[in-house]
Protein backbone atom coordinates (compact mmCIF):
# COMPACT_ATOMS: atom_id res chain seq x y z
CA UNK A 1 0.00 0.00 0.00
CA UNK A 2 3.07 2.48 0.62
CA UNK A 3 4.31 1.62 -2.55
CA UNK A 4 0.71 2.40 -4.42
CA UNK A 5 0.64 6.20 -2.48
CA UNK A 6 4.22 6.50 -2.92
CA UNK A 7 3.60 6.31 -6.88
CA UNK A 8 1.04 8.23 -6.58
CA UNK A 9 2.79 10.98 -4.31
CA UNK A 10 6.06 11.46 -6.55
CA UNK A 11 5.82 9.65 -9.87
CA UNK A 12 2.73 11.51 -11.28
CA UNK A 13 2.22 15.21 -12.20
CA UNK A 14 0.46 17.20 -9.38
CA UNK A 15 -2.35 18.13 -12.46
CA UNK A 16 -2.49 14.72 -12.97
CA UNK A 17 -2.72 13.55 -9.82
CA UNK A 18 -6.01 16.33 -9.07
CA UNK A 19 -7.85 14.78 -11.87
CA UNK A 20 -7.42 11.61 -10.69
CA UNK A 21 -8.82 12.74 -7.31
CA UNK A 22 -12.04 13.94 -8.55
CA UNK A 23 -12.59 11.36 -10.83
CA UNK A 24 -12.53 8.91 -8.00
CA UNK A 25 -14.33 10.91 -6.17
CA UNK A 26 -16.89 11.35 -9.24
CA UNK A 27 -16.45 7.53 -9.18
CA UNK A 28 -17.92 6.72 -5.86
CA UNK A 29 -20.48 9.17 -6.13
CA UNK A 30 -22.03 7.40 -9.41
CA UNK A 31 -21.44 3.73 -7.81
CA UNK A 32 -24.04 4.93 -4.98
CA UNK A 33 -26.03 6.29 -7.18
CA UNK A 34 -25.93 2.71 -9.26
CA UNK A 35 -27.80 2.19 -5.83
CA UNK A 36 -31.25 2.81 -7.34
CA UNK A 37 -31.10 0.72 -10.34
CA UNK A 38 -30.42 -2.36 -8.48
CA UNK A 39 -33.20 -1.45 -6.07
CA UNK A 40 -35.52 -1.61 -9.00
CA UNK A 41 -34.56 -4.85 -10.35
CA UNK A 42 -34.95 -6.27 -6.95
CA UNK A 43 -38.54 -4.81 -6.39
CA UNK A 44 -39.14 -6.30 -9.98
CA UNK A 45 -40.10 -10.14 -9.60
CA UNK A 46 -39.98 -10.40 -13.65
CA UNK A 47 -36.53 -8.60 -14.34
CA UNK A 48 -34.44 -10.59 -16.48
CA UNK A 49 -31.23 -9.17 -14.54
CA UNK A 50 -32.69 -10.73 -10.69
CA UNK A 51 -30.38 -13.89 -11.43
CA UNK A 52 -27.22 -11.34 -11.77
CA UNK A 53 -27.85 -9.18 -8.96
CA UNK A 54 -25.22 -11.02 -7.20
CA UNK A 55 -22.67 -10.13 -9.38
CA UNK A 56 -24.23 -6.36 -9.71
CA UNK A 57 -23.61 -6.32 -5.94
CA UNK A 58 -19.87 -7.40 -6.07
CA UNK A 59 -19.52 -5.14 -8.59
CA UNK A 60 -21.03 -2.27 -7.09
CA UNK A 61 -18.64 -2.90 -3.93
CA UNK A 62 -15.73 -3.41 -5.76
CA UNK A 63 -15.65 -0.23 -8.83
CA UNK A 64 -16.26 1.88 -5.44
CA UNK A 65 -13.95 0.08 -3.55
CA UNK A 66 -11.67 1.11 -6.72
CA UNK A 67 -12.47 4.67 -6.33
CA UNK A 68 -11.92 4.75 -3.02
CA UNK A 69 -8.21 3.06 -2.77
CA UNK A 70 -7.31 5.30 -5.74
CA UNK A 71 -8.91 8.85 -4.19
CA UNK A 72 -6.66 7.25 -0.74
CA UNK A 73 -3.64 7.63 -3.02
CA UNK A 74 -4.07 10.63 -4.53
CA UNK A 75 -5.48 12.63 -1.28
CA UNK A 76 -2.99 15.53 -0.34
CA UNK A 77 -0.88 15.24 2.50
CA UNK A 78 -2.68 18.21 4.40
CA UNK A 79 -4.19 18.94 8.08
CA UNK A 80 -6.33 21.63 6.30
CA UNK A 81 -10.36 21.33 6.46
CA UNK A 82 -10.20 23.23 2.71
CA UNK A 83 -8.38 20.38 1.50
CA UNK A 84 -10.81 17.65 2.30
CA UNK A 85 -13.67 19.48 1.28
CA UNK A 86 -14.22 17.54 -1.86
CA UNK A 87 -14.28 14.19 -0.38
CA UNK A 88 -16.24 15.27 2.44
CA UNK A 89 -19.15 16.44 -0.36
CA UNK A 90 -18.92 13.19 -2.14
CA UNK A 91 -18.83 11.51 1.07
CA UNK A 92 -22.24 13.23 2.04
CA UNK A 93 -23.79 13.02 -1.59
CA UNK A 94 -23.07 9.30 -1.84
CA UNK A 95 -24.05 8.80 1.63
CA UNK A 96 -27.81 11.02 1.10
CA UNK A 97 -28.20 9.59 -2.40
CA UNK A 98 -29.72 6.68 -0.64
CA UNK A 99 -32.27 7.43 1.53
CA UNK A 100 -35.22 6.15 0.96
CA UNK A 101 -33.46 2.71 -1.25
CA UNK A 102 -35.51 -0.14 -1.04
CA UNK A 103 -32.65 -2.84 0.88
CA UNK A 104 -31.47 -5.40 -1.69
CA UNK A 105 -28.72 -6.83 0.20
CA UNK A 106 -29.82 -8.19 3.25
CA UNK A 107 -34.04 -8.09 5.01
CA UNK A 108 -32.10 -7.65 8.32
CA UNK A 109 -34.19 -4.02 8.43
CA UNK A 110 -37.98 -5.96 8.36
CA UNK A 111 -36.56 -8.10 11.55
CA UNK A 112 -35.52 -4.61 12.90
CA UNK A 113 -38.46 -3.02 12.34
CA UNK A 114 -40.87 -5.79 13.60
CA UNK A 115 -39.27 -6.83 16.72
CA UNK A 116 -39.20 -3.00 17.66
CA UNK A 117 -42.89 -2.70 16.98
CA UNK A 118 -43.77 -5.76 19.41
CA UNK A 119 -41.80 -3.87 21.57
CA UNK A 120 -43.95 -0.84 20.71
CA UNK A 121 -47.17 -2.60 21.47
CA UNK A 122 -46.07 -3.51 24.55
CA UNK A 123 -44.79 -7.19 24.10
CA UNK A 124 -41.79 -8.53 25.18
CA UNK A 125 -39.83 -9.76 22.08
CA UNK A 126 -37.33 -11.39 24.31
CA UNK A 127 -40.08 -14.15 24.69
CA UNK A 128 -42.47 -13.32 22.13
CA UNK A 129 -41.19 -14.99 18.39
CA UNK A 130 -42.88 -14.08 15.32
CA UNK A 131 -45.16 -16.45 14.74
CA UNK A 132 -46.87 -16.24 17.77
CA UNK A 133 -50.90 -16.38 17.70
CA UNK A 134 -50.95 -12.82 19.08
CA UNK A 135 -49.25 -11.60 16.50
CA UNK A 136 -51.29 -12.88 13.40
CA UNK A 137 -52.61 -9.41 12.79
CA UNK A 138 -49.04 -7.54 13.42
CA UNK A 139 -47.55 -10.22 11.46
CA UNK A 140 -49.70 -9.50 8.24
CA UNK A 141 -49.77 -5.91 7.99
CA UNK A 142 -45.47 -5.82 9.19
CA UNK A 143 -44.51 -9.14 6.57
CA UNK A 144 -41.30 -9.80 8.63
CA UNK A 145 -39.06 -12.82 7.13
CA UNK A 146 -40.35 -16.15 7.41
CA UNK A 147 -37.07 -17.43 8.11
CA UNK A 148 -36.87 -15.25 11.43
CA UNK A 149 -40.00 -16.35 12.18
CA UNK A 150 -39.38 -19.24 15.24
CA UNK A 151 -37.01 -17.05 16.96
CA UNK A 152 -37.17 -14.24 19.80
CA UNK A 153 -35.84 -10.90 19.14
CA UNK A 154 -31.39 -11.48 19.78
CA UNK A 155 -30.61 -7.50 20.29
CA UNK A 156 -29.21 -5.88 23.20
CA UNK A 157 -31.96 -3.43 24.59
CA UNK A 158 -30.46 -0.24 22.86
CA UNK A 159 -31.19 -1.19 19.71
CA UNK A 160 -33.93 -2.69 20.40
CA UNK A 161 -35.77 0.76 22.04
CA UNK A 162 -34.16 2.61 18.44
CA UNK A 163 -35.97 -0.28 16.48
CA UNK A 164 -39.04 1.00 18.11
CA UNK A 165 -38.78 4.41 17.54
CA UNK A 166 -38.46 3.95 13.69
CA UNK A 167 -41.00 1.59 13.78
CA UNK A 168 -43.78 4.22 15.79
CA UNK A 169 -44.04 6.15 12.35
CA UNK A 170 -46.01 3.35 11.41
CA UNK A 171 -45.12 0.49 8.77
CA UNK A 172 -45.56 3.01 5.72
CA UNK A 173 -42.97 5.10 7.33
CA UNK A 174 -40.79 3.21 9.16
CA UNK A 175 -38.44 1.76 7.05
CA UNK A 176 -37.76 5.65 5.73
CA UNK A 177 -37.38 6.85 9.60
CA UNK A 178 -35.06 3.73 10.57
CA UNK A 179 -32.72 5.03 7.16
CA UNK A 180 -32.80 8.33 8.47
CA UNK A 181 -31.68 7.56 12.15
CA UNK A 182 -28.65 5.44 9.75
CA UNK A 183 -28.00 8.33 7.74
CA UNK A 184 -27.84 11.11 10.81
CA UNK A 185 -25.05 7.75 12.44
CA UNK A 186 -23.39 7.98 9.13
CA UNK A 187 -22.68 11.66 8.84
CA UNK A 188 -21.69 11.62 12.50
CA UNK A 189 -19.28 8.68 12.28
CA UNK A 190 -17.96 10.92 8.92
CA UNK A 191 -17.27 13.74 11.30
CA UNK A 192 -16.00 12.26 14.37
CA UNK A 193 -13.77 10.28 12.03
CA UNK A 194 -12.56 13.48 10.65
CA UNK A 195 -11.96 15.04 14.39
CA UNK A 196 -9.88 11.35 15.14
CA UNK A 197 -7.76 11.74 12.48
CA UNK A 198 -7.02 15.44 12.25
CA UNK A 199 -5.89 14.76 16.03
CA UNK A 200 -2.96 12.36 14.88
CA UNK A 201 -2.27 13.84 12.05
CA UNK A 202 -3.07 11.35 9.53
CA UNK A 203 -5.76 13.06 7.50
CA UNK A 204 -4.21 11.78 4.35
CA UNK A 205 -6.16 8.45 5.31
CA UNK A 206 -9.97 10.02 5.66
CA UNK A 207 -10.72 8.34 2.45
CA UNK A 208 -10.65 5.43 3.63
CA UNK A 209 -13.25 6.18 5.82
CA UNK A 210 -15.27 8.86 3.85
CA UNK A 211 -15.65 6.77 0.83
CA UNK A 212 -15.78 3.42 2.54
CA UNK A 213 -17.76 1.18 0.47
CA UNK A 214 -19.04 -1.20 3.39
CA UNK A 215 -19.66 2.18 5.48
CA UNK A 216 -21.80 3.68 2.41
CA UNK A 217 -23.48 0.88 1.07
CA UNK A 218 -24.20 -1.47 4.68
CA UNK A 219 -25.70 1.83 6.26
CA UNK A 220 -27.40 3.54 2.91
CA UNK A 221 -28.64 -0.06 1.66
CA UNK A 222 -28.31 -2.62 4.00
CA UNK A 223 -29.75 -0.48 6.58
CA UNK A 224 -27.77 -3.11 9.29
CA UNK A 225 -27.47 -2.14 12.94
CA UNK A 226 -23.40 -2.30 12.54
CA UNK A 227 -23.99 1.45 11.53
CA UNK A 228 -24.42 2.50 15.02
CA UNK A 229 -21.79 0.16 16.53
CA UNK A 230 -19.64 1.23 14.00
CA UNK A 231 -20.28 5.10 15.11
CA UNK A 232 -19.48 4.51 19.13
CA UNK A 233 -16.26 2.55 18.17
CA UNK A 234 -15.46 6.21 16.45
CA UNK A 235 -16.92 7.94 19.26
CA UNK A 236 -14.71 6.32 21.66
CA UNK A 237 -11.57 6.49 19.74
CA UNK A 238 -12.12 10.17 19.51
CA UNK A 239 -12.83 10.34 23.50
CA UNK A 240 -9.80 8.55 24.40
CA UNK A 241 -7.38 10.56 22.57
CA UNK A 242 -9.23 13.82 24.59
CA UNK A 243 -8.34 12.07 27.18
CA UNK A 244 -11.77 11.70 28.41
CA UNK A 245 -11.66 8.48 29.85
CA UNK A 246 -14.89 8.01 31.71
CA UNK A 247 -17.26 9.35 28.58
CA UNK A 248 -15.56 6.75 26.95
CA UNK A 249 -16.63 4.20 28.73
CA UNK A 250 -20.15 5.68 28.75
CA UNK A 251 -19.84 5.32 24.79
CA UNK A 252 -18.48 1.34 24.95
CA UNK A 253 -21.18 0.54 27.29
CA UNK A 254 -23.83 2.37 25.20
CA UNK A 255 -21.99 0.72 22.05
CA UNK A 256 -22.13 -2.74 23.96
CA UNK A 257 -25.77 -2.51 24.52
CA UNK A 258 -26.37 -2.19 20.53
CA UNK A 259 -23.78 -4.77 19.70
CA UNK A 260 -21.44 -6.49 21.67
CA UNK A 261 -18.26 -5.80 19.57
CA UNK A 262 -17.34 -2.64 21.20
CA UNK A 263 -16.69 -4.29 24.31
CA UNK A 264 -13.77 -5.38 22.68
CA UNK A 265 -11.94 -1.98 23.00
CA UNK A 266 -11.22 -2.41 26.62
CA UNK A 267 -8.54 -5.16 26.11
CA UNK A 268 -6.06 -2.63 24.34
CA UNK A 269 -7.00 0.19 26.29
CA UNK A 270 -6.67 -1.32 29.32
CA UNK A 271 -3.51 -3.06 28.60
CA UNK A 272 -2.05 0.33 27.45
CA UNK A 273 -3.07 2.35 30.55
CA UNK A 274 -1.24 -0.58 32.55
CA UNK A 275 1.20 0.19 30.71
CA UNK A 276 1.20 3.60 31.52
CA UNK A 277 0.62 2.55 35.39
CA UNK A 278 -2.43 4.51 35.00
CA UNK A 279 -4.91 2.00 37.30
CA UNK A 280 -6.82 5.37 38.62
CA UNK A 281 -7.77 5.88 34.80
CA UNK A 282 -8.36 1.83 34.02
CA UNK A 283 -10.45 1.54 36.75
CA UNK A 284 -12.51 4.78 35.69
CA UNK A 285 -12.60 3.22 32.09
CA UNK A 286 -13.85 -0.10 33.48
CA UNK A 287 -16.22 1.38 36.19
CA UNK A 288 -18.21 3.86 33.33
CA UNK A 289 -18.24 0.79 30.94
CA UNK A 290 -19.86 -1.50 33.36
CA UNK A 291 -21.98 1.16 35.21
CA UNK A 292 -23.73 2.21 31.78
CA UNK A 293 -24.57 -1.53 30.23
CA UNK A 294 -25.05 -2.67 33.39
CA UNK A 295 -27.58 0.06 34.00
CA UNK A 296 -29.49 -0.01 30.99
CA UNK A 297 -29.70 -4.02 31.28
CA UNK A 298 -31.53 -3.20 34.77
CA UNK A 299 -33.90 -0.79 33.49
CA UNK A 300 -34.61 -3.30 30.64
CA UNK A 301 -36.32 -5.51 33.41
CA UNK A 302 -37.25 -2.81 35.26
CA UNK A 303 -39.91 -2.25 32.61
CA UNK A 304 -40.39 -6.00 32.08
CA UNK A 305 -38.51 -7.43 29.54
CA UNK A 306 -35.98 -10.42 29.92
CA UNK A 307 -32.62 -8.97 27.23
CA UNK A 308 -31.16 -12.51 26.85
CA UNK A 309 -33.07 -13.21 23.48
CA UNK A 310 -32.06 -16.09 20.89
CA UNK A 311 -28.47 -14.79 20.23
CA UNK A 312 -27.33 -18.88 21.55
CA UNK A 313 -29.69 -20.41 18.61
CA UNK A 314 -27.77 -17.92 15.85
CA UNK A 315 -24.69 -18.90 16.46
CA UNK A 316 -25.74 -22.78 17.05
CA UNK A 317 -28.02 -22.59 13.92
CA UNK A 318 -26.31 -20.08 11.38
CA UNK A 319 -23.04 -20.93 9.13
CA UNK A 320 -21.73 -18.39 6.67
CA UNK A 321 -18.65 -17.44 5.21
CA UNK A 322 -16.04 -18.31 8.41
CA UNK A 323 -13.35 -20.68 7.12
CA UNK A 324 -11.62 -20.94 10.39
CA UNK A 325 -14.50 -21.83 12.18
CA UNK A 326 -15.38 -24.27 9.59
CA UNK A 327 -11.98 -26.11 8.95
CA UNK A 328 -12.28 -26.73 13.03
CA UNK A 329 -15.46 -27.46 13.13
CA UNK A 330 -15.18 -30.27 9.81
CA UNK A 331 -12.75 -32.64 12.84
CA UNK A 332 -14.32 -30.96 16.55
CA UNK A 333 -17.93 -30.83 17.78
CA UNK A 334 -19.53 -29.83 20.61
CA UNK A 335 -17.49 -28.47 23.80
CA UNK A 336 -14.02 -29.65 21.81
CA UNK A 337 -15.18 -27.00 19.53
CA UNK A 338 -15.70 -24.63 22.13
CA UNK A 339 -12.54 -25.46 24.37
CA UNK A 340 -11.01 -24.82 20.88
CA UNK A 341 -12.10 -21.35 19.65
CA UNK A 342 -12.07 -20.17 23.63
CA UNK A 343 -8.22 -20.85 23.68
CA UNK A 344 -7.41 -19.36 20.42
CA UNK A 345 -9.13 -16.68 21.96
CA UNK A 346 -7.58 -16.67 25.21
CA UNK A 347 -3.95 -16.62 23.15
CA UNK A 348 -4.71 -13.97 20.89
CA UNK A 349 -5.99 -11.72 23.53
CA UNK A 350 -3.14 -11.82 25.73
CA UNK A 351 -0.79 -10.88 22.44
CA UNK A 352 -3.27 -8.02 22.09
CA UNK A 353 -2.49 -7.13 25.64
CA UNK A 354 0.93 -8.15 25.53
CA UNK A 355 1.60 -5.79 21.95
CA UNK A 356 -0.80 -2.95 24.19
CA UNK A 357 1.27 -2.90 27.14
CA UNK A 358 4.49 -2.61 25.17
CA UNK A 359 3.14 -0.07 23.05
CA UNK A 360 2.96 2.30 26.22
CA UNK A 361 6.48 1.14 27.46
CA UNK A 362 9.08 -0.06 25.52
CA UNK A 363 10.58 0.33 21.73
CA UNK A 364 8.98 -1.84 19.66
CA UNK A 365 9.06 -1.55 15.80
CA UNK A 366 6.33 -0.61 14.00
CA UNK A 367 4.23 -0.89 17.40
CA UNK A 368 1.20 1.21 17.94
CA UNK A 369 -2.19 1.02 19.88
CA UNK A 370 -3.97 1.21 16.08
CA UNK A 371 -2.98 -2.21 15.47
CA UNK A 372 -4.05 -4.02 18.33
CA UNK A 373 -7.33 -2.36 18.49
CA UNK A 374 -7.95 -3.25 14.94
CA UNK A 375 -6.71 -6.87 16.00
CA UNK A 376 -8.68 -6.91 19.54
CA UNK A 377 -12.64 -5.96 16.98
CA UNK A 378 -10.93 -8.60 14.38
CA UNK A 379 -10.25 -11.32 16.34
CA UNK A 380 -14.22 -12.37 17.68
CA UNK A 381 -15.31 -11.92 13.39
CA UNK A 382 -12.79 -14.63 12.92
CA UNK A 383 -13.71 -17.01 15.03
CA UNK A 384 -17.59 -16.25 15.00
CA UNK A 385 -19.32 -19.04 12.94
CA UNK A 386 -21.74 -16.54 10.97
CA UNK A 387 -19.60 -13.60 9.39
CA UNK A 388 -21.46 -11.23 7.06
CA UNK A 389 -19.74 -8.30 5.01
CA UNK A 390 -21.65 -6.00 7.69
CA UNK A 391 -19.76 -6.88 10.62
CA UNK A 392 -16.85 -5.26 9.54
CA UNK A 393 -18.18 -2.17 9.49
CA UNK A 394 -16.64 -1.05 12.77
CA UNK A 395 -13.31 -1.77 11.94
CA UNK A 396 -12.93 0.90 8.95
CA UNK A 397 -12.96 3.83 11.43
CA UNK A 398 -9.74 1.60 12.93
CA UNK A 399 -8.18 0.92 9.40
CA UNK A 400 -7.58 4.92 9.02
CA UNK A 401 -5.59 4.93 12.17
CA UNK A 402 -2.86 2.45 10.77
CA UNK A 403 -3.67 1.74 7.02
CA UNK A 404 -2.24 -2.42 6.79
CA UNK A 405 -2.78 -4.53 3.40
CA UNK A 406 -4.20 -7.33 5.49
CA UNK A 407 -6.94 -5.29 6.64
CA UNK A 408 -8.03 -3.42 3.48
CA UNK A 409 -7.93 -7.04 1.53
CA UNK A 410 -10.24 -8.36 4.00
CA UNK A 411 -13.18 -5.90 3.21
CA UNK A 412 -12.60 -6.31 -0.26
CA UNK A 413 -13.22 -10.21 -0.25
CA UNK A 414 -16.42 -10.10 2.17
CA UNK A 415 -18.68 -8.53 -0.48
CA UNK A 416 -17.75 -11.62 -2.44
CA UNK A 417 -19.97 -13.57 -0.41
CA UNK A 418 -22.93 -11.56 -2.08
CA UNK A 419 -23.17 -14.10 -4.82
CA UNK A 420 -25.24 -15.91 -2.87
CA UNK A 421 -27.70 -13.29 -3.42
CA UNK A 422 -29.04 -14.28 -6.73
CA UNK A 423 -30.53 -17.53 -6.47
CA UNK A 424 -31.94 -16.66 -2.95
CA UNK A 425 -33.70 -13.50 -4.74
CA UNK A 426 -34.51 -15.47 -7.69
CA UNK A 427 -35.47 -19.05 -6.02
CA UNK A 428 -35.31 -18.68 -2.80
CA UNK A 429 -32.26 -20.64 -1.99
CA UNK A 430 -29.79 -20.23 0.23
CA UNK A 431 -26.50 -21.49 -1.11
CA UNK A 432 -23.41 -20.14 -0.39
CA UNK A 433 -20.61 -20.47 -2.84
CA UNK A 434 -17.27 -21.98 -1.25
CA UNK A 435 -14.63 -20.14 -3.20
CA UNK A 436 -15.04 -17.03 -1.42
CA UNK A 437 -14.58 -18.59 1.93
CA UNK A 438 -11.71 -20.05 0.29
CA UNK A 439 -10.01 -16.47 -0.64
CA UNK A 440 -10.89 -15.32 2.74
CA UNK A 441 -9.36 -18.71 4.86
CA UNK A 442 -6.29 -18.26 2.17
CA UNK A 443 -5.98 -14.35 4.11
CA UNK A 444 -5.92 -15.68 7.75
CA UNK A 445 -3.50 -17.75 6.87
CA UNK A 446 -0.96 -15.31 5.38
CA UNK A 447 -1.78 -12.64 7.98
CA UNK A 448 -1.06 -15.47 10.92
CA UNK A 449 2.14 -15.77 9.60
CA UNK A 450 2.78 -12.18 9.11
CA UNK A 451 1.80 -11.72 12.76
CA UNK A 452 4.02 -14.66 13.76
CA UNK A 453 6.92 -13.12 12.32
CA UNK A 454 6.62 -9.87 13.83
CA UNK A 455 6.06 -11.58 17.36
CA UNK A 456 9.03 -13.53 16.75
CA UNK A 457 11.25 -10.59 15.51
CA UNK A 458 10.12 -8.34 18.19
CA UNK A 459 9.88 -11.17 21.04
CA UNK A 460 13.22 -9.48 23.01
CA UNK A 461 11.67 -6.10 23.29
CA UNK A 462 8.39 -7.50 23.56
CA UNK A 463 9.59 -10.03 26.68
CA UNK A 464 12.06 -7.26 27.75
CA UNK A 465 9.33 -4.74 28.36
CA UNK A 466 8.39 -5.54 32.27
CA UNK A 467 11.96 -3.50 32.51
CA UNK A 468 11.09 -0.82 30.63
CA UNK A 469 11.09 2.82 31.36
CA UNK A 470 7.46 3.99 31.41
CA UNK A 471 7.72 5.99 28.90
CA UNK A 472 6.17 7.16 25.43
CA UNK A 473 8.07 5.90 22.90
CA UNK A 474 5.33 4.74 20.57
CA UNK A 475 2.23 7.19 19.29
CA UNK A 476 -0.60 5.83 21.30
CA UNK A 477 -2.77 5.72 17.68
Amino acid sequence: MNTLTNYFANDISPTTKKWLHFLSLIGVVLASFSSHWLSEIKDSSTSPYLGEMGIFIILQFSLMAVFMLLAWATSPSSLKLKDYKLILLAAVIARVALLGVTPYTSNDVDRYLFDGRIAYEGIDPYRVSHDAPELIELRAQWQPPQEHAKYVTLYPPVALSLFALASSAGVEHAQLAWSAILLLSGLLTLYFSFRVLQHIDKLKHLSLVALSPLLILETGVGLHLDALSTLTVTIAIYLWLQQRFAACGFIVGIGMSLKILPMMLLLPFLFWLFGKKAIKTSVILVASTVTTALGIYVLAVLLSYHPIGSISVFFEKWRFASPLFNALDSFLSGYQLLIALLNIAVVVCLLIGLVSFSSARSKVQNCDLAICLQLALAIPLMLSPVLFPWYLMPLIPLLALRPNIYLITWTLLMPLTYEVISDFLCCQQWMPAQWPVIFIGVLYLITTIKLTHWLYTNKVELLGLFNADNKKVCDPL
